[in-house]
C-alpha cells in the first residue's frame, strides 16, 4: 500500500499540471501525436509538372487490340511512347496500353470534367458560372487551384473519417481532432506519407478501436498494404502492440468519461526493470530486431480493473510517441506500402483498379511520389490531370478497355445534399465527421460540450437541441455515418430513391403547395423574370437554360433546349406562369440521374 500511495500522489500532481481546468477553447480540442509532426515548411512547392500534357494521337497499327487479348506493345510502340514527351506519370504509364497500341481515349467534355473535379475535390456540384470561372487556364492550373482550397482539405478529412471509422463512442474526441489535424497536414504537404503512416500506427484512433494486439496489427496491414497479414506477420507485429490497453479518462472541461488508449508496462520484472527472460515477447524480429518496452515513472498510475500500472497516452512525450511508431516505419520499408498509397488515390478519382489493369501506371506513380519526397499532393495532382480521369464517360462501350473512357461514380450523400442546398439557396444544417455521436456532448450538460458543438459543423436549434434534419436524411442515404460497427454505404434502392424524391419534392415544390416552404422562386428563375409572367416557348427556354446552369453546372444542348421550348408551348395553352413552369422543371432536373452519378 505504501508503494501505491507513493506513486499515486505525484501522479495527481502531474495530471493537474498537464490538464488546466480554468479555460476551454474548442479550437484547442486536438491533442496527440499529430500535433508533434508537420510543423515545418512544406515538403515541396506544391507546383507539379504534367498538368497540361499534349496527348499523342493513337499510333496507326495493323490490327487494334480487343477484349479477347491484352494490348501488346512492341518495339515500335515503346519507341512511340518514349518519344511522346509525356510528363504526367499516369499518362506515361498508360501510353503502352493506349496510344502506343492504337487505342484512343475519349474526347474531353469541358463541363463534364469540371463537374467531376468539383465533386471529387470540393465535395459539391458547381454552377455553370462557377465552373467556367474556375476551370480555366488549363487543367494543371485548375487542379492546383482546387487543391489549394480549404474545401479540398475538408473532403480529405471526411474520407479519412470513413477510412479510420472515427467514433467518439470508441475513441476520445481529443484523439479524433488530432487525427483530423494530421490528415490536414498530410494534404497540405507538411507531412510525408511514410511519416503519416508511422504516426497512425500508434495513434489512439487506431489502437483504441481494436482490442487485441493481433487485430491492431491486421488493421495496420489492411490500411497501408491493402491486405491482411500472414499469420507469422500478424504474430510478430502483435508483439509491438502488446503495450496498448483500452481504457477511459475523465475530461476535466467536457465533464465526460472518454475512451482512450493507455500504455501497459510489459516484459518487466517485479522491480520494474526490463526482464531479460521475457523481453523477447515485446520485440519484433521479422523485419529486424525492434524492441518496444516502457518502464514506469511518476506518470504511471495503477488501474483498479487491471491491478497493474498504466500510463495514459495523453501524457506521452514526442520521443515516446516516436518509439511507439515502429510498426508504421516497418511497413513503410515495403514497396507494397507505396503501391497501396498510389492505388488509394487512383481508386478515389477513377473508381476502379487501374493499377491491376495497367501496372505501369502504378510503377510510374510510385516513382513520382518518391521523387516528390512522399508529398501525397503530387499523386492527387497527377491523377486529377491525367488522360484516364479527364475524359468523357459518354459513349463507353461494354467491349472497350476500361481506361479508354472516363469514370462514372455515385455521389456521396453529403455531396448530394450540400449541392442541392447550395444551388437552390436552401439553408440546411450539417453533420461533423469528427463527432459521430453529438448527443453525448449534449448529455454531458457541460458548457464546454455545448461550445464544442456550436463551433462544429453540427447545428443547434432555438431550443439548444440538436438539429438532426440533415443527419437523418444523410444516414438514410448512407452518409454521415456513426462508425460504431459500420461505416458509409452507397446503394440505389427503393428506399433511397423514395427518400431523394421526397426531399426534392419539398425543395422544388412542383405542385405549388402553399404549406411547403421550398426554394425561393427567385432562385429558380432568371434574374428580373417575374414569377407571374406568362410562359411562352422563349421564356421556357430561358428558364430551362438558367436551371441547367444553376442545378447541373452546364448549359443545355440543342436537344434539351428544343424539349424546353416544346414544354413551354404546351404550358402556354393553359396560360401557366413562370413559377408554375419553373418548379416542376426544377423537380425534373434534380431527380435526374445526372444528380446522382457523375
Amino acid at each position: 500500500m505504501a508503494v501505491s500511495r507513493t506513486l499515486f500522489l505525484p501522479v495527481l500532481a502531474v495530471l493537474a499540471a498537464c490538464q488546466p481546468t480554468y479555460t476551454f477553447e474548442p479550437d484547442q480540442m486536438a491533442s496527440g501525436p499529430g500535433g508533434m509532426v508537420g510543423n515545418g515548411p512544406p515538403l515541396t512547392s506544391g507546383t507539379f509538372a504534367g498538368g497540361d500534357d499534349v496527348l499523342p494521337a493513337a499510333r496507326t497499327v495493323s490490327a487494334l487490340p480487343n477484349d479477347t487479348r491484352p494490348p501488346d506493345c512492341d518495339a515500335d510502340c515503346v519507341a512511340y511512347c518514349n518519344g511522346a514527351g509525356l510528363q504526367n506519370p499516369v499518362n506515361r504509364g498508360l501510353c503502352r496500353s493506349l496510344w502506343g497500341v492504337g487505342l484512343s481515349n475519349r474526347p474531353i467534355v469541358q463541363a463534364e470534367a469540371c463537374r467531376r473535379l468539383f465533386v471529387d475535390m470540393l465535395g459539391r456540384v458547381p454552377s455553370a458560372d462557377e465552373a467556367e470561372s474556375t476551370c480555366s487556364g488549363g487543367w494543371g492550373a485548375t487542379v492546383k487551384r482546387l487543391m489549394d482550397s480549404d474545401e479540398f482539405i475538408v473532403i480529405q478529412q471526411r474520407r479519412a473519417a470513413d477510412r479510420f471509422l472515427y467514433s467518439n463512442e470508441v475513441t476520445s474526441l481529443q484523439a479524433i481532432y488530432d487525427m483530423d489535424r494530421l490528415v490536414a497536414k498530410l494534404h497540405r504537404g507538411l507531412v510525408p506519407y511514410d511519416l503519416f503512416a508511422a504516426v497512425v500506427s500508434a495513434h489512439p484512433v487506431l489502437t483504441r478501436r481494436y482490442a487485441d494486439p493481433g487485430d491492431k496489427a491486421e488493421a495496420l496491414f489492411r490500411q497501408f498494404l491493402g491486405r491482411p497479414p500472414f499469420e507469422h506477420e500478424r504474430a510478430d507485429m502483435a508483439r509491438l502492440y502488446k503495450l496498448w490497453h483500452s481504457g477511459y479518462y475523465d475530461h476535466p472541461q467536457l465533464g465526460m468519461r472518454m475512451p482512450d488508449a493507455f500504455i501497459r508496462f510489459r516484459c518487466l520484472d517485479k522491480n520494474g526493470a526490463v526482464d531479460e527472460v521475457s523481453r523477447g515477447e515485446c520485440a519484433s524480429v521479422l523485419w529486424g530486431y525492434n524492441e518496444l518496452i516502457f518502464t514506469p515513472d511518476l506518470r504511471a498510475a495503477r488501474d483498479p480493473n487491471l491491478g497493474e500500472l498504466t500510463l495514459w497516452s495523453g501524457l506521452l512525450n514526442a520521443e515516446e510517441w516516436a518509439k511507439l511508431q515502429i510498426p508504421g516505419r516497418v511497413l513503410a520499408r515495403d514497396m507494397a506500402f507505396w503501391e497501396r498509397a498510389v492505388d488509394d488515390v487512383l481508386m478515389q478519382y477513377l473508381g476502379y483498379e487501374l493499377s491491376a489493369k495497367v501496372p505501369e501506371v502504378r510503377q510510374e506513380l510510385v516513382r513520382w511520389l518518391l521523387e516528390n519526397d512522399g508529398d501525397i499532393r503530387s499523386v492527387h495532382y497527377a491523377v486529377a490531370t491525367s488522360a484516364a480521369y479527364l475524359q468523357s464517360a459518354e459513349g463507353a462501350s461494354v467491349n472497350a478497355y476500361r481506361w479508354t473512357y472516363g469514370p462514372l461514380k455515385q455521389v456521396d450523400a453529403e455531396v448530394w445534399l450540400d449541392s442541392m442546398a447550395r444551388n437552390t439557396g436552401m439553408e440546411l444544417p450539417g453533420c461533423d465527421h469528427r463527432i459521430s455521436q453529438p448527443e453525448d456532448l449534449l448529455r454531458s450538460g457541460s458548457v464546454a460540450g455545448y461550445r464544442l458543438l456550436q463551433e462544429s459543423r453540427w447545428k443547434l436549434d432555438d431550443k439548444g437541441e440538436l438539429d438532426d434534419r440533415y443527419s437523418e436524411l444523410a444516414r438514410t442515404l448512407g452518409g454521415c455515418p456513426e462508425n460504431v460497427t459500420g461505416g458509409r454505404f452507397r446503394v440505389v434502392s427503393i428506399l433511397t430513391t423514395a427518400t431523394q424524391l421526397s426531399f426534392v419534392q419539398t425543395l422544388c415544390n412542383p405542385t405549388l403547395d402553399p404549406k411547403v416552404k421550398g426554394a425561393a422562386v427567385e432562385k429558380l428563375l432568371p434574374a428580373g423574370m417575374s414569377s407571374n409572367r406568362a410562359v411562352t416557348a422563349a421564356e421556357a427556354e430561358e428558364i430551362a437554360t438558367h436551371q441547367y446552369r444553376l442545378l447541373l453546372g452546364r448549359s443545355p444542348d440543342d436537344t434539351e433546349k428544343a424539349e424546353a421550348r416544346e414544354a413551354g408551348t404546351e404550358c402556354a395553352l393553359t396560360r401557366c406562369s413562370a413559377e408554375e413552369f419553373a418548379r416542376p422543371f426544377c423537380f425534373a432536373l434534380l431527380t435526374s440521374a445526372e444528380r446522382v452519378f457523375y
